[in-house]
């Protein structure tokens, strides 16, 4: 047995959450042979290996490496009770599954923002209007296809008390037949602002929240196919769902000193949504 077999790890939220979140997209955790306990695995393109070699880095602590004795680089964990730990808590029968419990370790935005960046995708869509003109808005899908539509609810309930995140079930024929779509350009923003510090720092994942790079890429190949009138890109949002109230008690708040955790409490809501909310009057004050 190695010494990383014998260890004791103490995992911080962020460990946890990078994990977790991977397990949602390209992550797995495997069993078996002689191996007494459980390990990670995660395989990626070349063209990723700037994100592996992130994810190692946040998680050295857990002696997470990149192997490069394969096809292509492998990020792995050794074998720990940590992750026997985790496999018993995700996967049923050996197959990785998604429970009303295990979602809730999936509690902070960098554990979103794996899922993300391991399986969720930026697109802009078009639309022809009546009046001959072109609109064109964002979507976000997350290719949960791997989970049932009953993990896919338990998946989509969570992002919304959680995160205060909106998404929709979206049926297709391949996989498990369902996915996760944000369709809402409010939503869409919301989502990108969540995960945008963690996305940010990982290179060739920048193109993930490039919204108005995307935007305007599309209303170039359409103006070339002839489009002309095509609306323009808005960025800001008007959060309609706070009150004058709402955000008056949220600015008497923070001079008071309360933390974003009892502004949610008060308001019932959800602790990142209060989060988003101040940064998003931060910047309308600025």
């Amino acid at each position: 047995m190695s010494n990383y077999n014998r260890k004791i790890y103490n995992v911080t939220e962020i460990e946890q959450n990078i994990i977790v979140g991977s397990l949602l997209g390209d992550g797995s955790l495997a069993l078996y042979g002689r191996s007494k306990n459980a390990y990670y695995r995660e395989h990626g393109c070349d063209a990723q290996i700037d994100y592996r070699l992130w994810k190692a880095k946040k998680l050295c602590r857990l002696d997470f490496r990149i192997n490069t004795n394969c096809k292509y680089a492998k990020l792995c964990s050794y074998s720990n009770i940590l992750f026997t730990n985790l496999y018993e808590t995700f996967y049923i029968n050996g197959i990785k599954t998604i429970t009303e419990d295990n979602i809730k370790l999936l509690s902070h935005p960098i554990g979103l923002a794996c899922f993300y960046m391991d399986d969720g995708t930026l697109v802009i869509d078009s639309a022809k209007r009546k009046n001959g003109a072109i609109y064109i808005f964002p979507r976000i899908s997350l290719y949960t296809l791997s989970f049932s539509e009953t993990e896919n609810i338990i998946i989509k309930d969570h992002l919304k008390t959680t995160f205060d995140i909106n998404t929709k079930l979206k049926h297709r024929k391949d996989g498990k037949n369902t996915i996760l779509e944000i369709n809402k350009r409010e939503d869409v923003i919301n989502f990108i602002d969540i995960v945008r510090p963690y996305v940010a720092e990982v290179n060739c994942m920048k193109y993930k929240i490039d919204l108005k790079g995307k935007f305007e890429e599309k209303k170039t190949a359409l103006e070339k196919l002839g489009w002309n009138s095509i609306n323009p890109w808005k960025e800001k949002v008007i959060d309609k769902s706070y009150s004058k109230e709402d955000e008056l008690f949220i600015l008497n708040a923070k001079r008071n000193g309360m933390s974003d955790k009892e502004i949610a409490a008060s308001l019932n809501r959800s602790y990142w949504g209060i989060v988003d909310k101040t940064r998003r009057m931060r910047n309308e004050h600025h």
